[in-house]
């Protein structure tokens, strides 16, 4: 039951993390020139906090079978952090730096090791491993969308 609580504080704060140091309304975020179909940005914050809750959820149930499983997942528990730490870093990377090419490196790294840890843990668990569904979908998007924003703002330097 701790371990549950540790989890979602570690989460949480990395979730949050991001965006305490930078805030995607930034004015030089909210001028670059947007796809004319983006029109459904308001609920993107949502979207988030869905894969979030998703994939923090996964790292529990990955974390509760250790004890019935007798495997140590700590190396797995990295491969979570390095998510959430690499999905994080992409506000301050876009807006701080100006870098839609970091974004979208970081948007893809994240996405590509949601990938392998959904391979990964799917033996463990199926359930943990359908978690990361959300991201896997919405990960590729937004990366592409990144990549669109760059190219719709060829000025922007990266």
């Amino acid at each position: 039951m701790k371990a549950r609580w540790i989890i979602t504080a570690v989460s949480a704060a990395l979730f949050f993390g991001g965006s305490l140091f930078t805030s995607l309304r930034d004015p030089w975020f909210q001028n670059l020139q947007r796809p004319d179909w983006l029109t459904f940005e308001f609920i993107i914050p949502f979207v988030w906090t869905f894969i979030w809750a998703c994939t923090t959820i996964s790292a529990i149930i990955v974390w509760e079978k250790r004890t019935r499983q007798g495997f140590r997942p700590w190396s797995l528990m990295a491969i979570y952090a390095a998510i959430a730490i690499s999905t994080s870093a992409y506000s301050p990377i876009v807006v701080e730096l100006r870098s839609l090419t970091g974004g979208i490196f970081m948007g893809g790294l994240a996405t590509l090791l949601v990938y392998i840890l959904a391979f990964v843990v799917k033996p463990i668990s199926p359930k943990a491993s359908w978690l990361f569904l959300p991201y896997a979908l919405w990960g590729p998007f937004g990366t592409y969308l990144t990549w669109l924003l760059l190219q719709l703002n060829p000025a922007v330097p990266n």
